[in-house]
């Protein structure tokens, strides 16, 4: 009898334990440019007493999620606001496949739901509504909430810090000082008579002044 008392608190004990180590969902909301995804695991029970205990891997486009999922937990991730492909695989061996296409901002539940009675499970997405309820009852999938590394290129992390921007103060544009006329120079020395008469002369040649301009100009001239 009191074996029987030891055996039975042993696994009281240890169903304490594992609850205690499961920590309890906690609703999220997307993050920026980002559609959150809530993949949780009910089971169905069978005609028997007792629940499935299978796990089952998540793969976001074709590429495996470390982290496993099994009977009465959750996962959540910040998916980038495009065409996904998301499936569950239990056992390795059978699969199923959900495409959507998933828009910034919205919350997404995607339920796995375990038959003990047949090889079968269902993997499909769940009306908020609904879903949220359900997934009240999970805990997050693993014993911490440190996820494990990954190859998966579609999550959404959160923006660190934005480092102050140096703000470049342009410099005022040198003004260009505008070149300095060339003053004419005076000419000191005066002309002398046949040199105005030569210049007179030049002028006709160029056809500025006329024949009888030039004769005007150089009587005008030699009368000085």
């Amino acid at each position: 009898m009191k074996s029987i008392k030891i055996v039975i608190m042993a696994i009281v004990l240890l169903l304490v334990t594992a609850c205690g180590n499961k920590t309890p969902f906690s609703a999220q909301q997307p993050l920026e440019n980002s559609a959150l995804v809530y993949v949780y695991a009910s089971s169905a029970m069978s005609s028997g007493e007792g629940t499935s205990s299978k796990d089952f891997n998540i793969r976001i486009n074709n590429k495996r999620f470390l982290q496993r999922i099994k009977s009465g937990e959750y996962m959540a991730f910040n998916l980038k606001p495009e065409a996904m492909t998301l499936s569950a695989t239990r056992s390795q061996i059978e699969e199923k496949v959900l495409k959507l296409n998933l828009q910034s901002g919205q919350i997404y539940y995607l339920r796995i739901k375990d038959n003990m009675d047949g090889d079968k499970f269902e993997f499909e997405q769940i009306a908020n509504a609904i879903a949220s309820k359900e997934i009240t009852k999970t805990g997050l999938a693993g014993s911490s909430e440190e996820s494990p590394a990954n190859i998966i290129t579609e999550f959404v992390n959160p923006k660190e810090d934005k480092k102050e921007e140096v703000i470049v103060k342009a410099q005022p544009a040198t003004v260009a000082q505008p070149a300095a006329v060339a003053q004419p120079v005076a000419n000191t020395k005066s002309l002398s008579k046949s040199d105005e008469i030569e210049k007179a002369y030049n002028l006709k040649e160029k056809g500025i002044l006329s024949e009888q301009e030039y004769k005007a100009l150089k009587t005008e001239i030699l009368a000085k």
